[in-house]
């Protein structure tokens, strides 16, 4: 017999690398054609050590898969030997997926009680059948297989793998169950993660709501309906290839009533499934197929799309309905720069990132056309021109109450880092004009461009930052804004500084000082800046409060909470005005909101007008 060097082999094979869940899948897929009926999966966790001494286990280190089916018995230890059996093919076995194994771990053992006799064995790139251990020892017929010392070290989301693995396994528990056969898979873990530490899917609970065949240039697709309930969401197509789960088509993901499972099997998708299983090799677009594989995605997922809804509705008394109707609400709610009309009828089931992703497509074929038609000196409307405008200005407005309303949510002591990152995420090099939200504290900073797009700019920041730091025993904590002149030159800065919750009087004041000695600092190293303006975000209680007031400080109109400022001169020459804001977070906020209720009532105004009454969501009957 011909050899061949398993290690290349697996290493060619398996090039996008192997997952917990694809070795799990392998592993009990095996354990149920070995006709198991009881398997269990152990999911064993690294212990360590927590900030505070408690122990953490989140680094999956085992896993250890157990049946009690017929075990290795000499027949199926031939086959182990062998790369890609053929003793599977009648029920899409490949015959090479115990080679997952070893790509995914560097320690495979197996043990094998047969009625009477122990098989062991550690399973390797250089195993052959003399690596067996045998041992007369009568027992109950039970089979482990331990994969150890894992390639790599992630944090495994216990919930996530387990609930994948069920959706893998759902059509074939339930299929063997038709068959007059049930399966249970038991999940054990110490992880200590937020998911029961005993969890057994069995085959006995697994009914399909409903089933459906279709056919496809001369192909059969068949269908069965699952349904979960709340809290899990969504609707989702399983591609299945030989009765498992290779490849997920979303079809929403904010399906809020429950959710719905429909796994969709064909002799086609059989064919079309890679030797590992992990993908369907499916051509793209009409133009690419052949006589091999004759359909389409570009064909057969709007077909899924529509028979999976046609399901659902014939299934479950109007829930697609009644979700549809929920979500043109929402959209108008928080999308009513986007008219629903517009989306081709397929607005009620588009998620929010769908909607603004199909929305700016609209937009930018519009904005091409109509940059194609001035080109070539053709008329162009200037209503057309001026819509476009007005749609990307509605879009920003809702784009700024949605930060704010989530900005509004967040508990007060989360308000430095949350605040923080609205305005100019930390550690961002700013690079992104888009990452900009200073009008957070001010509307008159829309057009401010920042700092980091200039190296030197950029530069003198750092160098400034370190030498407060090393002066103040106190890195800033500060986001630095400029406009420029007609020049180009940086003529204008905005300096924005959080504290801390809690912070008592001298740490307030402190906070006031190290921001004017900062902006001093960046103004002598930047000669063209002629102005300053600064917002040290704090919590101003009373103390604080009467302390400013007697150093001058003044009042500034705010819709909440205190807001004071005060008028500096700063710089070598104390000739650059520096005006200083001191508010609190909730106020910031709260005054954002306000200047922004502004656009949106008059963008509300608007829209209501040009929204068609039929699509107001409706009462169910």
């Amino acid at each position: 017999m011909a050899r061949i060097n398993l290690k290349k082999f697996i290493a060619e094979h398996y090039k996008g690398g192997v997952t917990a869940r694809d070795v799990i899948r392998e592993g009990v897929t095996n354990s149920i054609h070995a006709g198991a009926s009881a398997i269990t999966v152990d999911l064993w966790f690294d212990r360590q050590p927590g900030l505070f001494g408690d122990e953490v286990r989140n680094v999956l280190e085992k896993i250890t898969i157990t049946d009690d089916g017929e075990g290795f018995t000499q027949d199926n230890l031939n086959y182990f030997d062998e790369i890609c059996t053929g003793h599977k093919d009648d029920i899409g076995g490949k015959g090479v997926g115990r080679l997952a194994f070893l790509k995914y771990g560097n320690r495979v053992e197996v043990r094998s009680q047969l009625d009477s006799e122990l098989v062991a064995f550690r399973y390797t790139p250089d195993f052959t059948p003399d690596d067996v251990q045998r041992s007369t020892l009568a027992g109950r017929r039970e089979t482990t297989i331990t994969i150890s010392e894992l390639k790599e070290k992630i944090n495994t989301q216990v919930t996530k793998l387990v609930n994948a693995m069920c959706d893998d396994l759902r059509l074939l528990l339930f299929l063997k169950k038709q068959a007059g056969r049930i399966i249970s898979i038991r999940f054990t873990h110490n992880s200590k993660q937020p998911f029961a530490d005993d969890f057994t899917f069995s085959g006995e609970a697994i009914e399909a709501q409903k089933t459906r065949s279709f056919e496809l240039q001369g192909e059969t697709f068949d269908c069965y309906l699952f349904r979960d309930e709340a809290p899990r969401r969504g609707i989702v197509a399983m591609l299945c290839a030989d009765e498992l789960c290779v490849e997920e088509y979303q079809i929403s993901k904010r399906f809020d009533i429950c959710r719905y499972l429909i796994s969709v099997t064909s002799a086609y998708l059989n064919r079309s499934s890679n030797i590992e299983r992990q993908k369907l090799e499916i051509p793209k677009t009409e133009a690419d197929t052949d006589m091999a594989s004759p359909i389409s995605r570009e064909a057969l997922m709007p077909r899924v799309h529509e028979e999976c809804l046609a399901m659902i509705n014939e299934a479950a008394e109007g829930d697609i309905e009644a979700f549809k109707l929920a979500n043109l609400h929402k959209l108008k709610k928080y999308y009513p720069f986007i008219q629903v009309e517009s989306l081709s009828g397929e607005a009620a089931m588009l998620d929010a990132d769908e909607i603004v992703r199909t929305y700016r497509a609209q937009q930018a074929r519009r904005e091409d056309q109509l940059v194609e038609a001035m080109e070539e000196g053709r008329a162009v409307a200037f209503d057309d021109i001026s819509h476009l405008a007005s749609d990307d200005l509605a879009r920003f407005i809702v784009h700024r109450a949605l930060v704010i309303d989530s900005l509004a949510k967040m508990p007060r002591d989360s308000a430095e880092d949350v605040l923080h990152n609205a305005i100019l995420r930390k550690h961002s090099d700013g690079s992104d004009i888009r990452e900009n939200n200073v009008w957070l504290v001010d509307d008159k900073f829309l057009s401010y461009s920042n700092i980091y797009s200039d190296e030197t700019l950029a530069r003198i920041v750092r160098e400034v930052g370190i030498e407060t730091e090393s002066k103040q025993q106190r890195k800033p904590d500060v986001a630095a804004f400029f406009s420029k002149d007609n020049e180009g030159r940086p003529n204008k800065l905005v300096i924005i500084e959080f504290k801390k919750p809690g912070a008592d009087i001298f740490e307030n004041n402190k906070a006031l000082v190290q921001c004017r000695l900062y902006a001093s600092e960046l103004v002598d190293r930047i000669a063209t800046v002629r102005e300053v303006f600064a917002f040290s975000v704090v919590e101003i209680d009373d103390e604080f409060y009467k302390d400013m007031k007697r150093t001058g400080f003044k009042d500034v109109f705010s819709l909440s909470e205190r807001v004071v400022y005060d008028d500096f001169v700063i710089g070598a020459s104390d000739d650059v005005p520096l005006h200083l804001y001191v508010m609190p977070a909730a106020s910031l906020i709260t005054d954002a909101k306000a200047r922004n209720r502004v656009f949106e009532e008059v963008l509300r105004f608007n829209m209501d007008k040009e929204i068609p009454a039929a699509n107001e969501p409706q009462p169910h009957p």
